[in-house]
């Protein structure tokens, strides 16, 4: 029986009418093959490709990589469906090419940054298969970054909060392909605060995008030692309500663009209507720390099965974990119940939301 993976591109093969599909990116070869196909942890393209015909499914790798590949990253499923493997010299990089041109001669030929719409689609619907794996990622990347919560220490630099963080995602299998801190005041200054050498007086956020076999969970935590502002409670507060709201709107069959209204709604009943022109919201993620944001024009609609990591930001505040689309609702992956928390409810159902990790 073939696997399914193999079975959805060849339906994309039939339906469009080419004999050749070749697997470039990262985001798509790793889901195909079930493993990590980076080397620089920032790169789109793959480090080996893949060809695939009605017929035939060819892994293309260099002489570095081809053992590892097999040995270590690709899934047994598909594993035992590559039907050939070519190796190139990484010192004779046009055989690369000339072997793709001998593959597909007198063929037609698509490659997945064409089929861009086509690949998303498939690949961002989870299997069942997959759903202890992908619930695992999720409380592994809660367990890292609430961890590193619990262990900052005033005086810390940015850097070396981000180094504690890199360090317990590295301790549980992942890649922390987004690590982003703020302490003090660059909190309320940057949405995306890559670390830099400032010390931690009072307060800091912690923002992780960690990455395993292609995969990815997101999530935000907020520490603060001492006693927290009045200013900082009703921004949180507020910013904790909108994405309950949010994670509660978000249902199969219902568009980006709707979900970005709603949000803007959500935003002007809390007091903050402007914030959400500061930041992104988030939307669709899964082999992309964002597959999909959700825009005025963003028309994908949401389907069970896939992944959501909402971020509703007020300046100096953030709200953010990955969700899965299951029976018309949303279940939190990224939690560990052993983060303070606090119960949103929205249309009856209560929701936990991070609350601030309060430190003396």
């Amino acid at each position: 029986m073939n696997n399914s993976r193999l079975q959805d591109v060849r339906r994309i093969l039939s339906q469009k009418d080419t004999e050749t599909i070749l697997m470039t990116q990262q985001k798509n070869v790793s889901w195909f093959i079930g493993g990590r196909t980076h080397i620089n942890i920032a790169s789109e393209p793959s480090c080996c490709f893949v060809l695939v015909t009605s017929d035939e499914c060819v892994l293309i790798v260099n002489n570095i990589e081809a053992k590892r590949i097999i040995d270590e990253e690709l899934a047994s499923d598909i594993a035992n469906e590559i039907t050939d493997t070519k190796v190139w010299n990484w010192y004779e990089p046009h055989t690369r090419d000339t072997i793709i041109q001998t593959l597909t001669a007198g063929k037609s030929i698509k490659t997945d940054v064409e089929l861009e719409n086509d690949f998303l689609e498939i690949r961002s619907i989870i299997p069942d298969s997959r759903l202890d794996e992908l619930r695992k990622l999720g409380v592994l990347t809660a367990q890292a970054i609430e961890q590193t919560a619990k262990d900052i220490q005033q005086g810390d630099s940015e850097y070396k909060i981000a180094g504690k963080l890199a360090f317990q995602c590295y301790e549980r299998e992942l890649d922390p392909v987004v690590n982003l801190i703020a302490v003090d005041e660059r909190a309320f200054l940057r949405r995306h605060p890559l670390p830099t050498s400032k010390h931690l007086d009072t307060y800091a956020m912690l923002v992780v995008c960690a990455r395993k076999d292609g995969l990815i969970a997101s999530a935000t935590r907020l520490v603060h030692f001492g006693e927290i502002s009045e200013e900082i409670k009703q921004k949180h507060e507020a910013v904790v309500t909108i994405d309950a709201q949010i994670i509660a709107a978000t249902k199969s069959g219902t568009s980006l663009s709707h979900l970005y209204e709603e949000l803007k709604q959500y935003y002007h009943a809390s007091g903050f209507g402007e914030e959400y022109q500061f930041h992104h919201q988030g939307g669709l993620t899964g082999y992309a720390t964002r597959e999909r944001l959700s825009t005025p024009s963003e028309k994908l609609k949401v389907k069970n099965g896939q992944l959501y990591a909402w971020n509703p930001t007020i300046a100096g505040v953030k709200s953010e974990d990955t969700i899965l689309v299951q029976n018309q609702q949303a279940e939190i992956i990224t939690v560990t119940d052993e983060f303070p928390s606090i119960d949103i409810e929205v249309d009856g159902k209560v929701y936990q939301r991070p609350a601030i990790l309060q430190r003396y």
